[in-house]
């Protein structure tokens, strides 16, 4: 592939009850040289788009306001539409980089790839580094998804899908802010990161087997939501009551031509089958 010139770098960083983190991470961020920052306060309760304008003015702030819970994929997806730069690095809140960050981005990025870092840590797994017309190409985060976990990974797999290759980053170069899952899941619907991963893994896979099948690079959104609310109302129940097993049916349209007898119709449909795995030690509540 061919080397670019160094480009204008966009970092899109969001915030919902993580200001102290940011407080400690943005003066990294902002200070990059050839980059522009970009922090979505997506109805912070903490006040971060105040503090942002106060103390860092050439940061471009997005407020999002009236939003009852954190969605990362529309705050994310909002930052990186505010975003001018050639190349976007999505960075939690909680993640620190090194000075010489941008600089290693210069030496590694390349059309056709995208970018995650290595060695990778559940910390620094958001992390990650994207061509904004490959981002845009493939309709970015898929917002549908909400809750912790399964976004990033969704992504990546529809980046490939694309015929983008994946490529690392150097992850010495990221370190995060310690913290506890509570803090994680606390302005998600579904507080559980188990449930919620286990909620958007499985709307994953379904929503890949129909991609397949007709053949969309993206599915209608009426479509994901149908998907997305059946798995979610599915797997909430199960958890509830404490369920090791469960199944879900999708309904499909039937494609062919070919008549048939009048007075009958076809029906086409799979059926997925969800069971935890003999001796699991995950609990269920």
């Amino acid at each position: 592939m061919t080397r670019l010139a160094f480009p204008l770098l966009s970092f899109v960083v969001t915030c919902r009850g993580r200001l102290e983190h940011l407080q400690q991470t943005l003066p990294g961020m902002s200070s990059q040289p050839n980059a522009e920052c970009i922090v979505v306060d997506y109805d912070c309760p903490d006040g971060t788009a105040v503090w942002v304008k106060e103390n860092f003015p050439s940061v471009k702030v997005i407020k999002v306001e009236q939003a009852a819970r954190f969605h990362l994929s529309r705050s994310r997806n909002l930052g990186a539409k505010a975003a001018t730069g050639e190349w976007l690095v999505f960075l939690d809140a909680d993640v620190f980089i090194d000075p010489g960050f941008s600089a290693h981005l210069r030496d590694i990025v390349r059309y056709g790839h995208y970018f995650r870092p290595l060695p990778l840590t559940r910390e620094t797994s958001g992390s990650f580094v994207c061509h904004r017309g490959d981002f845009f190409a493939i309709d970015g985060y898929d917002e549908i998804l909400e809750g912790y976990g399964g976004e990033d990974n969704d992504l990546y797999f529809r980046l490939n899908h694309f015929g983008r290759r994946g490529a690392s980053l150097d992850g010495r170069l990221l370190r995060s802010v310690p913290h506890d899952d509570k803090m994680r899941c606390a302005h998600y619907e579904i507080a559980d990161i188990e449930l919620s991963r286990r909620v958007n893994s499985f709307y994953n896979h379904i929503k890949y087997d129909l991609m397949r099948e007709s053949g969309l690079s993206v599915l209608p959104v009426d479509t994901r939501r149908t998907v997305y609310s059946e798995v979610t109302r599915t797997l909430v129940e199960n958890w509830r009551r404490g369920g090791l097993s469960d199944r879900i049916t999708i309904t499909l349209p039937i494609r062919h031509v070919i008549p048939v007898p009048e007075g009958w119709v076809i029906k086409r449909s799979w059926t997925y089958e969800i069971e935890r795995v003999a001796g699991s030690d995950l609990k269920t509540s």
